[in-house]
């Protein structure tokens, strides 16, 4: 097996991890949300939202450089970087396309966010740099294209 192979394996599979938590921290901070303005009558803001997102944040970012590392990626900064980037993107695709505004379902969340740091993975390679950026921005492309279409559809414009 070749090298690259191996190096955008071990990518997606933390990506892959990285949107699990993503998923899960999302359904936490929603839930928690709801059950402490369960009893509200009136406007109701919690911090659980922003501690969902800071969680992933603390989580994702460690993870995405410790398998960057070790499938030396290099450069390691800018393809973490890059790797979260993509993945914030991924998962607000993922959220505006979707019924109630949070991913729905498990395999599509997690197969989408472990595509960013694959693609980054491969962007970094000299050999294969330019298949990997057209690849990221097509994924780029069709994500705001979904976004536009949902936004479209739902009506928020008529």
């Amino acid at each position: 097996m070749n090298k690259i192979y191996g190096v955008v394996a071990g990518s997606a599979v933390a990506g892959a991890a990285t949107g699990w938590m993503a998923r899960a921290l999302w359904l936490w901070a929603i839930a928690e949300d709801e059950r402490s303005c369960a009893d509200s009558v009136s406007l109701c803001f919690t911090f659980y939202p922003l501690a969902g997102i800071g969680l992933w944040v603390l989580l994702a970012v460690p993870v995405l450089m410790w398998a960057v590392w070790m499938l030396n990626v290099r450069p390691l900064k800018t393809t973490v970087a890059a790797s979260f980037a993509l993945q914030w993107f991924i998962i607000v695709v993922v959220a505006a396309i979707s019924r109630h505004e949070l991913p729905e379902s498990t395999a599509l969340t997690v197969g989408a966010m472990a595509l960013g740091p694959a693609l980054v993975a491969l962007a970094a390679d000299p050999a294969r740099r330019r298949a990997g950026l057209i690849a990221i921005g097509v994924l780029v492309t069709a994500g705001l294209s979904l976004v536009w279409l949902s936004i479209h559809l739902s009506g928020y414009f008529i």
